[in-house]
């Protein structure tokens, strides 16, 4: 792999990484809902690693070269935008509320920009990696919007 295929997969690693902080920040800010934070922060976990296992795959620097939509810049924004987050939450600046919807609009964000395009052109080994994230990071999106609708039922 190359120097540039590289370092968009060190990004996506510490995507995940971010998040995962954020949310075992949310762990700590929401005492009744630690284990939940705390259980989707080790997912989060689990995805960096299995990005991590990509590194060894020479199939990856070709297919980030001439199939991959993923940009450097998108993903250096959506990591700036969950450190954003991160420093609010250190300040405890978060309603569960907000938190939950932050953490659901990151989840479809990771499905609408990061996983959309996972098809038959993407080589097998590549392509088992971000299908597992498609569907962790789908059942997060329905977890958070799950949470969120229950906390406004609750809220009401």
């Amino acid at each position: 792999m190359i120097k540039q295929e590289s370092e968009l997969l060190e990004l996506l690693i510490s995507h995940e990484l971010a998040i995962k902080n954020l949310y075992l920040l949310f762990a700590g800010l929401f005492p009744g809902h630690t284990d939940f934070w705390t259980c989707i922060a080790q997912d989060e976990q689990t995805h960096s690693e299995w990005l991590e296992c990509l590194r060894s795959k020479k199939t990856l620097g070709e297919w980030f070269l001439s199939m991959s939509r993923l940009k450097q810049e998108g993903i250096e924004t959506s990591i700036a935008y969950v450190e954003k987050q991160t420093a609010r939450a250190r300040e405890g600046n978060f309603s569960l509320l907000e938190a939950l919807s932050i953490s659901r609009d990151l989840e479809n964000a990771l499905i609408e920009k990061q996983f959309s395009e996972v098809n038959e052109s993407v080589p097998v080994e590549i392509r088992s990696v971000f299908m597992d994230l498609l569907a962790d990071t789908e059942r997060h999106r329905k977890i958070f919007t799950e949470a969120l609708e229950a906390e406004k039922r609750r809220k009401n």
